[in-house]
């Protein structure tokens, strides 16, 4: 679930045109938007209405805070 989280959070880092998508995150979603990580919006992708994941402010915040208690360790 976490690494899903990176994942999709590594794509909006690189500016990548596609977002996540709800195939990409599979079983990963629901436990992360029930904890605020996520959001979901409808989107067009390649003539096709596509329903993306984005990572929220929480979901950046809780990414940072991981990463820093790596370092820490």
């Amino acid at each position: 679930m976490l690494e899903k989280l990176k994942q999709c959070r590594q794509k909006e880092l690189n500016g990548v045109n596609t977002p996540c998508t709800m195939d990409e995150m599979n079983y990963a979603v629901a436990p992360l938007y029930k904890r605020g990580l996520i959001e979901t919006r409808k989107r067009v992708v390649e003539n096709k209405v596509l329903l993306c994941i984005y990572v929220t402010a929480a979901g950046k915040d809780f990414l940072d805070k991981l990463e820093a208690e790596q370092y820490l360790h």
